[in-house]
């Protein structure tokens, strides 16, 4: 326990508290409404001191040129160049072609020297090649090695160099290749930077396009990249990870794709912001295009914000700024995390997903304006026996008060010790603060627990608990003493998979039309068969008797490939602000992948068929531009 502050002290301390809080409070999101920053492609950041420095493709003008642009504040940026111009590199027209491509630098800095990593077109009738150049500052100028680094052929296009400094070892290694052959290549640089010591065999990883880039973080090498054709609406950036600079490669899904108005985000870097040491995104995307492509053009420079899980793991990244939805409108995804709950409350948006190592919750008055609002955390755990893997907030309104249930495991990551615990609101306040109330839990079967939600049943007044729960990960019910204490023991609800075994989980209780209707995921959540399900009692039955449960024979929301949905589940319902539309809210993904990344949160209208059961149609893809909820 800490020892009190004296009088003087606590007074001091309170005064640095608000000040910050209300720093806090004013402190804007990501500054996204810049985006785009400047046009041009395939942008390669570095920080150098308080600045940060791009080097992009640079299309304008002549061609055969490289610029750089530096900036202080991610907003006004100064152009700086040419930085390196073919005409300084004789043996570029040694292949005999007319006209020469300048793209995808690459930049690293060691020793006090800038090397410059470059690719030079055509690629056809004759091979594409990397230069190296080198310099004594960001802004160059780049004086060439004289000779190409690496020539292309035999299926390989050398292109899009990528050079890394290991913190761990000290050696540096270049990334390169893909397009056509989609083929990646990793050498070990010599100490002079300019030439190569030898070549490593890698694995090309699954989805791999070309663009390879890697980045360290906390033990973990992220070597990401990107997929599709440049000029439609596949392009995209996915990752894997690995334990070394070379792999093997664990693929984790794609973390930066198309929407409705911001097509074919890719070729891009991760830096960190001077000063903070936040991560960031720089890529190019087009703006505002019509269909998927192909683009015709510019590209445009944006930078966006990078989160990463407990776990380590890359966040979905949301694009900001640029081209906007018309006015009443949204596009999904509406939040890059998984498992989301929602409600509306004083006519305002409140929205958690789960986000591993604490509970944050967004507010704002529109859908869309979700993707941009500031997350606010309301809630984080120093006890090691609830401080990892938070999953799946909830949270009601009971009694005037705000009850937020989650699920949280031990310190020790291990995953069966995940149980379901409650926090309760000082006030009326969806936002806390919150204080902790207890673990929910059933003494006859205190096992492993995830997903909790509650609800009010119709008939008796009471209120029922439901979770996924161990033997099995199956459903069970229980009542409540009071919004955070367990009554007498809870019941087993069996519930179809169609045809997946191993998980029943997500429960949630819609009312209406004299009916209660459970609807719960179906599957493993990696899965792109990951479902929802449908149980349903009279609103006056007994719900804690199984026999009272019907279920309903077919899924009720699941895949769409056409749209490229997988994976829609872990859900849950809000009704609009006017109070007379029913939403569903749900994570999905864009891959057909097994895998638990790229799972984002999507929201979309639902109706109720003529025999009173709900229709929640089929996930709609994110490129739909959708009305927001009536108010």
């Amino acid at each position: 326990m800490k020892l009190a502050p004296s009088n003087s002290r606590l007074m001091s301390l309170n005064l640095c508290l608000i000040l910050f809080s209300l720093l806090a409070a004013l402190r804007p999101p990501f500054a996204g409404a810049a985006n785009p920053i400047l046009p041009g492609a395939d942008p390669h950041a570095l920080t150098v001191g308080n600045e940060v420095w791009l080097y992009p493709t640079w299309s304008r003008g002549p061609g055969g040129r490289f610029f750089a642009f530096s900036s202080t504040n991610l907003t006004d940026w100064q152009r700086h160049g040419p930085v390196l111009e073919f005409a300084d590199s004789p043996w570029i027209k040694a292949d005999g072609q007319e006209r020469h491509q300048a793209w995808a630098p690459g930049v690293l800095a060691r020793g006090g020297k800038y090397y410059f990593y470059y690719s030079v077109g055509p690629q056809n009738p004759t091979p594409s090649r990397l230069g190296v150049a080198v310099g004594d500052g960001p802004a160059g100028p780049f004086r060439d090695s004289g000779q190409p680094l690496l020539t292309g052929g035999d299926g390989f296009e050398a292109i899009d160099p990528m050079a890394f400094a290991d913190p761990a070892s000290g050696k540096c290694y270049l990334y390169a290749g893909g397009s056509a052959g989609a083929k990646l290549r990793v050498f070990e640089l010599n100490p002079d930077l300019v030439s190569f010591a030898r070549e490593i065999p890698v694995a090309t990883p699954p989805q791999f396009t070309e663009g390879a880039f890697m980045h360290f973080r906390e033990g973990r090498y992220y070597l990401s990249y990107s997929h599709g054709g440049w000029q439609n609406a596949t392009y995209s950036v996915h990752y894997a990870t690995a334990d070394s600079p070379t792999g093997p490669w664990a693929y984790r899904g794609a973390i930066l794709t198309s929407d409705a108005t911001r097509k074919g985000p890719g070729h891009h870097s991760f830096f960190q912001k001077p000063g903070t040491g936040e991560w960031l995104i720089a890529y190019h995307r087009w703006e505002n295009p019509a269909g998927d492509g192909p683009y015709r053009g510019s590209r445009q420079v944006c930078i966006d914000r990078v989160e990463y899980t407990d776990e380590g793991l890359i966040r979905p990244i949301v694009m900001t700024g640029g081209s906007t939805n018309t006015p009443g409108t949204f596009t999904n995804p509406i939040n890059p995390g998984p498992d989301p709950f929602m409600t509306v409350y004083n006519g305002q948006y409140y929205l958690t997903t789960t986000q591993g190592d604490c509970i944050r919750m967004w507010r704002a008055p529109t859908l869309e304006g979700l993707k941009t609002a500031p997350g606010q955390v309301v809630w984080r755990d120093a006890d090691p026996s609830r401080s990892r893997g938070i999953w799946a907030p909830e949270f009601h309104f009971i009694t005037n008060r705000w009850y937020l249930y989650y699920t949280a495991m031990a310190d020790t990551r291990v995953d069966t010790t995940h149980r379901m615990h409650v926090l309760e609101s000082e006030g009326t306040d969806p936002l806390g603060p919150y204080h902790y109330k207890g673990r929910l839990f059933d003494p006859a079967n205190d096992l492993y627990a995830i997903d909790g939600s509650v609800f009010q049943h119709p008939g008796d007044g009471r209120w029922y608990f439901l979770w996924a729960a161990h033997p099995g990960h199956r459903i069970r019910i229980a009542r409540m003493a009071n919004p955070w204490t367990q009554e007498g023991r809870s019941v087993q609800l069996e519930a179809s998979g169609f045809g997946c075994d191993e998980v029943r989980e997500g429960p949630i209780v819609l009312r209406r039309n004299g009916r209660l209707f459970l609807t719960y995921s179906a599957c493993d959540t990696g899965k792109p068969d990951y479902k929802l399900g449908m149980l349903i009692a009279d609103e006056h039955a007994d719900v804690m008797d199984p026999a009272a449960w019907v279920q309903h024979p077919l899924p009720v929301f699941e895949r769409n490939d056409a749209a490229g949905v997988f994976g829609p589940g872990h859900h849950g319902f809000f009704r609009s602000p006017d109070g007379s539309e029913d939403w569903i809210i749900y994570h999905a993904k864009t891959t057909a992948a097994y895998t638990y990344s790229g799972r984002t949160t999507r929201a979309q209208k639902f109706t109720w068929n003529a025999d009173g059961t709900p229709n929640f149609g089929a996930p709609l893809p994110l490129s739909t531009v959708l009305a927001e909820p009536k108010r």
